[in-house]
């Protein structure tokens, strides 16, 4: 009897992780269910019958059975011992990604004793067949001149670009497959015009375009480490904090997971039942590019080339409708319009905190976006209909029904107190901690500096200031973000048992038995040398050794064996959730179980334990990441010893160049004298923090860094979440997460021939929009991907299938390329000469869901006390001061 197979987090192209651990969108990844995600195209294993049965149930979609049966018709002497040259006409990306919803939503062979092992290998070979060549040309050359040139440019340029955008109130993220659609017709045209030799040694090959693709994706991912970079040097004044030991620590913990990487590829690379299906998209795109497959001609002439460009100029000139002209258009709330005339009651504050979507507001219900920069952190053309469907559902209920819920009825006790004295009368969209009397609290003033015997100092809580302002209370839906890590964390591991562990078990028990095998593609590889395991064990003793030194003398305070326990920490995880990632495409986070235990061991030490999660963390997913471009590299028979370079140096520029640019885009914006040392303790402020929370670059992935810094490691988890704390109820989050994913299970048990294996539960809860992020984004998408990928893909195939996802790359670029202009040109201009005049669509409440007395009093800052006059706030009304100081309370 078969079952379906039940589905895994896809999200398309890949999108960065934002530095709460929560999912923005990244270059690269595969989903991360917990706190953490990022993510890319994954394909689950499938047999023809289970591609079939799919067929059987989803008529509306094409059929692949047919195809899957023609692309693996291989001699059985063949399958594992002869150099099989695979046919040409390969998939397109586009049917690739169909072909993968088919395998994700087909069926799941119970493997019982009629199975052996012979039979289930034949089935991986089937779904490597469909896609990786059983061929090889050792003497095409790899890691050449055009290689670092294209790789190193378009690298440092995607780096620079999401470093910048890691500051952005909704993170964007160039993936790193943009480039391979960019560097094909570079290669092609430094190898027309350089001269024979060195710098042009062949033609321009797929080796090359993958390595490139590598370099990229390496240097194009921003550390995790900048969150602690940002956090400590800039928002928690750790002056001390030299650029020099800034670099060094990202250096460190971005490559800290190679070693771990390298010496675990005799389980996790060799064996040919370690799929790491996320690399078929890339494998199918070089296929589709190299075999001249973007011809003219046919029902749609047009080339994907010329398409792409058009989409990317079209999609460039429309950005700066929302994100200047009109930025009215980029939160379009419905119950605002409705209700802003109305008199200020509670009926029209619960409207309110429902309706508005800016940060420090609501949840943004029946609002929606035309700001495509905002919300294509959920790749709505790129994501197939039934992860879509989950996610939506999930953050409809969670962010529409359970957060509102929860805060009319005070679960926590101060949802309502919190945020009082807001311009709204509340706050539910921050990152914010609030004192007893629901004030907001700048963070420094729980911190000082600890001068210790041996000349050196800690950030520590400060007790007194702690015992003053407790029970400290944060937003509740920033309380029920953690619920739904707890939730998420611990269904995905019961998600995984349940429904994939005869799969894993199988898969592993194949491994195992394979680690020496030499299937034809390790028969290919063999042709290469090894790296030598010396190699990574001497990468893991000198990032080690620098991070212990870097941690105690370079200011981040993790004790030597704090870095100890984080490499423990990830070899303990690095091979079972490798091998669940491997096999089904997704990776378990650990970022909130290593704060968790971290926080425990080391209580009120809050830049011990932001580093400790960063070393940890980082270990493992950075180590896998490390594992899944190796794996592409066996796929296409890259020299082992290319990879190991190309990697490393890519890896190591990316850090570098981060690193330098966030610091200095930081401070670029200046200093602000200050004379409240408690909460300036260096006579200043950075003048990048007083960015107006609407501007669209409020830095809000770092607050959120720090405001968990805080609560994980200043105040600690025994503490905050503690049995006196008012959120002790939030660690019902594990019950639940181990609960839940039984459900569907069991019902699906019980009634087989309906949808329960579609239930997700790890991506239902899951909530990838970090708190202080524009909210406006819960429509759109989703009617985005319906348009696309139901009625398009339905009556329009063949369109779809040549320019889908050549559409979405496109528009994640125009967009971001305008993004990136429009900041330079109007954030850096201090005079701000630039900034779009006031008009009917660009008001300063572009959602009108502020109070109008708050905007009459704003007028006032922004126009003069005598409108053109300068601005004196001791000439203002008393009513207007209290606005405007934040002492005012709406009734």
């Amino acid at each position: 009897m078969s079952q379906p197979r039940q589905h895994f987090a896809q999200q398309g192209t890949t999108r960065g992780t934002s530095h709460n651990g929560q999912s923005s969108s990244s270059s690269g990844r595969t989903q991360i269910i917990s706190h953490s995600s990022s993510n890319r195209d994954d394909v689950m294993p499938f047999s023809q019958q289970q591609a079939r049965a799919y067929n059987d149930h989803n008529p509306a979609d094409i059929n692949f059975s047919d195809s899957v049966d023609e692309a693996i018709e291989i001699p059985e002497a063949d399958r594992r011992n002869t150099d099989f040259r695979f046919h040409r006409e390969r998939s397109s990306r586009s049917d690739l990604i169909e072909l993968k919803d088919t395998i994700q939503a087909g069926g799941e062979e119970e493997h019982g004793g009629e199975e052996d092992d012979e039979d289930y290998l034949d089935e991986i070979y089937q779904i490597i067949d469909a896609i990786v060549p059983r061929s090889d040309d050792s003497s095409l050359p790899a890691l050449t001149f055009r290689v670092w040139f294209i790789g190193l440019v378009f690298g440092s340029l995607l780096c620079a670009a999401n470093t910048v955008f890691t500051f952005r109130t909704n993170q964007i993220v160039l993936p790193a497959f943009l480039v391979v659609l960019l560097a094909y017709p570079i290669g092609i045209l430094m190898a027309t015009a350089l001269p024979k030799g060195i710098l042009n040694p062949a033609p321009f090959n797929f080796k090359e375009h993958a390595l490139i693709y590598v370099i990229v994706n390496a240097m194009s991912t921003t550390p995790y480490a900048l969150s602690n970079i940002i956090v400590q040097k800039y928002q928690l004044y750790q002056d001390g904090l030299t650029i020099f030991a800034c670099i060094v620590f990202a250096v460190v913990t971005q490559c800290f997971g190679y070693g771990f990487a390298g010496l675990s590829r005799r389980f996790l690379v060799r064996p040919p039942s370690m799929l790491w299906p996320a690399n078929f998209a890339i494998i199918s795109m070089l296929n589709s590019l190299h075999i001249n497959d973007d011809i003219s001609g046919g029902r749609y002439p047009m080339s994907r080339f010329k398409f792409f460009w058009l989409a990317l100029s079209a999609m460039f000139f429309f950005t700066f409708i929302p994100q200047y002209a009109a930025p009215m258009t980029g939160a379009l709330s419905v119950i605002c319009w409705f209700i802003n005339n109305k008199p200020l009651s509670s009926t029209k504050k619960i409207l309110l905190a429902l309706g508005s979507s800016s940060p420090g507001a609501g949840m943004g219900f029946l609002s929606f976006s035309l700001d495509w920069s905002l919300y294509n952190t959920f790749n709505p053309i790129t994501t197939p209909l039934w992860a879509i469907f989950n996610q939506f559902l999930g953050l409809y209920l969670m962010l529409w029904v359970v957060v509102p819920i929860c805060w009319s009825i005070n679960v926590y006790d101060g949802d309502q107190l919190v945020g009082q004295t807001s311009p709204y009368g509340f706050a539910l969209n921050t990152p914010f901690i609030y004192d007893k009397n629901g004030s907001q609290i700048t963070t420094s003033q729980f911190i000082y500096r600890s001068n210790t015997s041996d000349g050196t100092s800690q950030l520590l809580l400060n007790e007194t200031f702690y015992n003053s302002v407790q029970p400290l209370y944060i937003t509740t839906y920033f309380a029920t973000t953690y619920i739904s890590s707890f939730v998420a964390f611990a269904s995905a591991v019961v998600h995984v048992i349940i429904w994939y562990g005869g799969d894993i078990w199988q898969r592993f028990r194949m491994a195992m038995k394979d680690l020496d095998s030499t299937d034809i593609h390790a028969q290919l590889m063999n042709v290469y040398p090894e790296v030598p395991d010396w190699w990574y064990y001497l990468i893991l003793l000198i990032t080690a050794a620098a991070g212990m030194v870097v941690c105690q003398v370079g200011g981040f305070e993790l004790p030597w064996w704090g870095v100890i326990i984080a490499i423990i920490f990830a070899l303990v995880s690095m091979i079972p959730i490798g091998i669940i990632q491997a096999i089904s495409g997704q990776q378990i986070g650990l970022n909130v179980m290593s704060e968790f235990i971290i926080g425990l061991i080391l209580p009120g030490q809050i830049a011990s334990v932001m580093a400790f999660k960063t070393f940890s963390y980082m270990a493992m997913a950075q180590g896998l990441q490390f594992v899944q471009d190796l794996k592409l590299g066996h796929y296409i028979k890259i020299a082992p010893k290319a990879m190991f370079i190309s990697q490393l140096v890519s890896t190591v520029l990316g850090a570098v160049i981060s690193t330098v640019l966030a610091c200095n885009l930081y401070e670029s914006f200046g200093k602000a004298p200050e004379t409240d040392f408690e909460i300036y303790p260096l006579g200043f402020s950075w003048n990048f923090q007083t960015q107006d929370s609407e501007s669209g670059w409020n830095a809000g992935s770092y607050e959120t860094f720090l405001s968990a810094g805080v609560i994980w490691g200043a105040v600690g988890p025994a503490r905050f979440f503690g049995p006196q704390s008012p959120y002790r109820k939030t660690l019902l989050g594990f019950a639940f997460g181990i609960i839940l994913p039984f459900i569907p299970w069991v019902m699906y048990k019980i009634q087989p021939e309906a949808l329960w294996h579609l239930i997700n539960i790890p991506i239902i809860i899951a909530i990838p929009i970090q708190p202080y992020s524009q909210q406006s984004i819960f429509i759109t998408p989703l009617l985005v991907a319906i348009i696309v990928n139901f009625y398009i893909k339905k009556y329009r195939s063949t369109w779809w299938k040549k320019y889908a996802y050549i559409m979405s790359s496109a528009f994640d670029s125009g967009s971001s390329i305008a993004v990136l202009l429009i900041f330079f040109v109007t954030k850096f201009n201090p005079s701000n000469l630039l900034a779009f005049p006031a008009w009917l669509m660009n008001p300063y409440d572009f959602e009108r869901c502020l109070p109008d007395s708050f905007l009459d009093c704003q007028s006032h800052e922004t126009m003069g006390n005598a409108y053109g006059g300068e601005f004196n706030a001791s000439l203002d009304s008393s009513f207007c001061q209290s606005v405007l100081d934040g002492s005012y309370l709406p009734s």
